[in-house]
């Protein structure tokens, strides 16, 4: 006598046509999390063929699937909570320097009237011919032209005085400063480290860095910052009376 047993006409779905209307049901959704697999395990097992039950073997490997994807998502929500301590330190960490001076690229340079501000361009091969440029940021006016001779290797120091090449003073406030390194007959732009004041700190989510946004409008990420504190007052840069106003 022939048994011709059917899952269809009793109305119980098989683990194959399960998978198969979970993947129409779920497209276009996320991957399973723990409780999608759990409920299908426990559905397959609620629904497994009688004449061929599933076998202890695969059983207990899909139970091992199971643990191993309980421990991803617990080791994935504790390394979250690890990440979002560390961001809320370096913001509270950010914070303590608004206000403060940082020493840093940032392509500005600014001035008070009375203070000269300090400049370095950090030469790894040395230079014969370094130029300094400090340009007006609206108009990108050249306003004044330091040039220093040849320099060995290292990190060259200079000041500015805040004043035009004809030596008139110029208001106080942020400006543009560019340079140009020439070794060999080359080229090189290169861009200036000079001191600028904290405005405020923000995060950034893309790069995972704390962003410190600073007075003039530049913005570099904390990893760029070679210096912190007020300008030194005592140093020994190369003089402006060296450099010549073009």
């Amino acid at each position: 006598m022939n048994t011709d047993f059917s899952f269809a006409n009793a109305g119980i779905l098989t683990k194959q046509d399960y998978d198969e209307s979970q993947l129409i049901k779920d497209a276009g959704e996320d991957d399973l999390d723990r409780n999608a697999f759990l409920t299908l395990l426990t559905t397959q097992l609620q629904n497994q063929n009688p004449l061929d039950p599933m076998k202890n073997e695969a059983f207990v490997a899909q139970l091992a699937q199971f643990s191993q994807l309980e421990g991803i998502t617990n080791m994935s929500t504790s390394l979250n909570d690890v990440a979002n301590v560390m961001r809320s330190d370096r913001i509270l960490a950010g914070a303590n320097l608004v206000g403060k001076s940082v020493f840093a690229p940032t392509g500005r340079i600014t001035t008070d009237g009375q203070t000269p501000s300090q400049i370095e361009v950090e030469l790894p091969y040395g230079a014969d011919q370094v130029d300094i440029g400090i340009y007006d940021e609206t108009s990108g006016a050249l306003l004044r032209s330091i040039v220093v001779g040849p320099q060995s290797a290292g990190v060259m120091q200079a000041k500015w005085d805040g004043r035009r090449a004809d030596g008139t003073e110029l208001p106080a406030g942020t400006y543009l400063i560019r340079s140009t390194v020439t070794r060999g007959g080359m080229s090189e732009s290169v861009t200036p480290v000079t001191y600028a004041k904290v405005d405020t700190v923000s995060w950034d989510a893309l790069n995972a860095d704390l962003n410190l946004n600073l007075q003039g409008g530049a913005s570099l990420p904390l990893g760029q910052i070679t210096r912190l504190g007020q300008p030194l007052q005592a140093m020994t840069p190369l003089s402006t009376d060296a450099s010549n106003g073009e």
